[in-house]
């Protein structure tokens, strides 16, 4: 993606350096100071050229393009790069708090979400490195009463335990919304024995439930509790004073740096929701609450560096634990299963990192977090000794623009996420109408830089329409929905919409559509039938 250059808020023109030209020119005409005057300012200014160090064009082109996305509501959050342990970039956009105003800062601390399972795979390989457990070791060596053989640690690791998730159906039917512990997980576990999704080492499936097992067996070989043993082994050896397991454990003086989370929970959402607030979030916090290893570690970007810079000077590892962390995992067929496809960065998975399959710019390992609300990124190239870090509060971006910054630091080529085009539609219609939604929908349809609308877009925004009692719209958009998926949903759609509109017969025309296409599609059938008896004919 061709990427326009973009001056940055606060750098004066004549500083600017672009890849092609060099320092772009600043026109000032001297001609009516004396020829003294302008050989002083000339030696003045070559001195200053001398003086000043140039601006990093890499981090121009950043800037321009996060800025870009804030201003289209595609960014809000913070962002931090270094090199060789140096900060060279540091901003934030948007708000911490979007209700009373608060502004992002570099002391802003975030959920990092999944992020958090680096902690985890660190604390495991360093209780390997005093030998107090290997990474071959069964399972069942710490929970004998767990029904599966032949899963070892490596296996939880490395996702390929074949262990279901514990927030997906239908193991979080038996613990949605009890706030159970580790302990209590497990002891469902065992007393429900669900069924694995494969032979542990035959595939691999993301789950949470691995390090939910994880943090219990640190737990078991330290004698600590998992927030003690995070504590003094990581956070305090790498002077991370600004991170916590659990958002409790925040003290009450740091409390008002913790970002509240936000989306927009339907479509035709006019403006972001704080996370918190929604039904989903609020039951998902009540089941999570007093589970840990999997997520929810508060940290900053700046302490996320200090993590970075423990790892690159082997302060919390030995050099041969880091390289087994960075060497992908193969499975029992001897592959090595590919993850994060859709990012400027495909990957194959080792121990917690993912590892990026392009190394002509050196090793590049990361991992990615998501929740309600928010997302995380912490990409490090251990090779040159950079680190990438993003953290928003926000779900409107994903790993294509999330992965982006490193390919610029390193001078190549990437790919920005595309445009939700059902979502720009909706917002269109918020502030114009539906007609002028229908016009901007057939003025980017075919543009690559959008993602195509598909059948359930059309069903959940026609749905939102009818509850807002706003049917004319519904209709104008169910009529694009039966132009582009012609069956008989999007037809009994359309009908629906114009017997609660009260235009009867253009709504049996559409039902008569629908059973030419499914004679014995029955909510069409039952719907002509109704108004065919109120209509008496």
């Amino acid at each position: 993606m061709k990427t326009q250059f973009k001056k940055p808020l606060g750098l004066p023109l004549s500083t600017i350096r672009t890849k092609k030209s060099g320092y772009v020119p600043y026109d000032r005409n001297l001609s009516n100071l004396c020829p003294t005057c302008v050989k002083i300012l000339l030696i003045i200014a070559f001195v200053c050229t001398s003086c000043t160090p140039s601006i990093d064009s890499r981090i121009v082109e950043i800037d321009g393009i996060l800025d870009s996305l804030h201003l289209e509501e595609r960014f809000n959050g913070t962002i931090l790069i270094a090199e060789k342990g140096a900060v060279i970039y540091e901003k934030s956009f948007g708000f911490s708090d979007y209700r009373n105003r608060v502004p992002l800062n570099s002391h802003s601390m975030f959920n990092v979400a999944s992020v958090s399972k680096t902690f985890t795979g660190v604390a495991l390989l360093q209780l390997v490195e005093k030998g107090k457990l290997q990474l071959n070791d069964d399972i069942t060596r710490y929970f004998p009463q767990i029904p599966y053989e032949n899963i070892t640690i490596r296996n939880l690791l490395t996702h390929t335990s074949g262990l279901p998730r514990i927030q997906s159906q239908p193991f979080l039917s038996k613990i949605e919304g009890r706030g159970l512990s580790n302990e209590e997980i497990k002891d469902v576990i065992i007393r429900t024995a669900p069924k694995l999704r494969f032979a542990p080492g035959k595939n691999f499936f993301y789950a949470n439930t691995n390090y939910v097992l994880l943090a219990l067996i640190i737990e078991r070989v330290s004698g600590k509790d998992f927030n003690q043993y995070l504590t003094q082994h990581i956070f305090e050896k790498c002077g991370m004073q600004h991170t916590f397991l659990k958002k409790q454990r925040v003290p009450d003086s740091l409390q008002s740096n913790i970002v509240r989370y936000y989306r927009k929970p339907i479509w035709l959402s006019d403006r972001f929701q704080w996370a918190d607030s929604l039904p989903e979030n609020i039951a998902e916090a009540q089941t999570f609450e007093k589970s840990y290893g999997p997520s929810d570690i508060h940290t900053t970007a700046r302490d996320l560096l200090k993590f970075h810079n423990a790892l690159q000077n082997e302060t919390l590892l030995k050099r041969a634990s880091l390289n087994a962390m960075y060497t992908p995992h193969l499975l029992e067929d001897r592959t090595a299963y590919k993850v994060n496809a859709k990012s400027n960065y495909p990957a194959l998975s080792g121990l917690t990192w993912r590892i990026a399959m392009d190394s002509t710019m050196g090793k590049i390992v990361f991992h990615t977090g998501g929740l309600r609300g928010g997302r995380s990124l912490f990409m490090r190239n251990i090779t040159k000794n950079q680190c990438v870090i993003m953290l928003t509060n926000n779900e409107e971006n994903d790993r294509h623009t999330f992965t982006f910054p490193m390919r610029v630091l390193n001078n190549a080529s990437y790919t920005l996420d595309k445009i939700s085009l059902a979502r720009t539609i909706s917002t269109e219609y918020l502030k114009n109408g539906m007609e002028v939604a229908l016009e901007k929908y057939a003025r980017y349809e075919n543009d690559d830089r959008y993602i195509p609308m598909i059948d359930f877009d059309f069903e959940e925004i026609g749905e939102e329409l009818v509850a807002a009692q706003d049917y004319e719209a519904a209709i104008a958009f169910y009529k694009l929905y039966t132009s582009k998926f012609s069956d008989e949903y999007s037809w009994t759609a359309l009908g629906g919409a114009h017997v609660l509109n009260g235009t009867k017969q253009e709504a049996i025309s559409c039902f008569e559509k629908a059973l030419e296409i499914n004679s014995e599609y029955h909510p069409a059938k039952n719907a002509l039938q109704q108004l065919v008896y109120e209509s008496g004919s």
